[in-house]
């Protein structure tokens, strides 16, 4: 009974420490498990229409709202040339959370990080024509017929949040996708 105790207590202190490693030194998240700082290479290129994005199914996504930095990999769509983060609620709250705090971003694409602000898209304007291509993308779910409004992303049960130029970085932007 004994040994039986002490393996679980090293399979658990070497569990916990692979979690620690994975939150603070792996340079992003690992599997399900969130990161903490992005490793890719900064730029202040800025893409002027991030449709190129729209290749990955993840994007990865850092905030920087509490003490330690949390990393992640969230579900998006490059719509009408810019990145819309899709939160959806069984997820996508913690990095909700954050973005309440502070609304700055980076993610990473290709292996280069991108300053970006993040602002919740809260209108009926973009809703609708955002959760269709990502319900084909994410689930291969065709929407037959028109696509029905949805006057809050909320009832879907997701939060949007569209990835603007930081204004620091506003001058820099026009050049082309890495």
């Amino acid at each position: 009974m004994r040994r039986a105790a002490r393996i679980a207590a090293v399979l658990l202190l070497l569990a916990g420490g692979g979690a620690v490693w994975a939150r603070l030194f792996a340079g992003g998240p690992v599997g399900p498990i969130p990161g903490g700082w992005l490793d890719g290479e900064p730029t202040r290129d800025l893409p002027r229409d991030w449709t190129f994005a729209n290749r990955a199914p993840y994007l990865l996504v850092e905030s920087r709202a509490f003490t330690l930095p949390w990393s992640g990999r969230v579900w998006f769509l490059a719509h009408r040339g810019r990145l819309h983060l899709l939160l959806p609620a069984f997820f996508g709250q913690d990095l909700e959370q954050r973005l309440q705090v502070d609304p700055r971003v980076r993610v990473e694409i290709d292996g280069k990080v991108y300053e970006q602000v993040a602002v919740s898209v809260t209108d009926d304007v973009d809703t609708a024509d955002l959760l269709a291509p990502v319900l084909r993308r994410q689930f291969a779910l065709e929407i037959g017929g028109a696509a029905r409004r949805i006057p809050d992303a909320k009832q879907a049960g997701m939060s949007i949040f569209r990835l603007e130029d930081p204004p620091a970085l506003a001058a820099s932007v026009g050049s082309s996708p890495p």
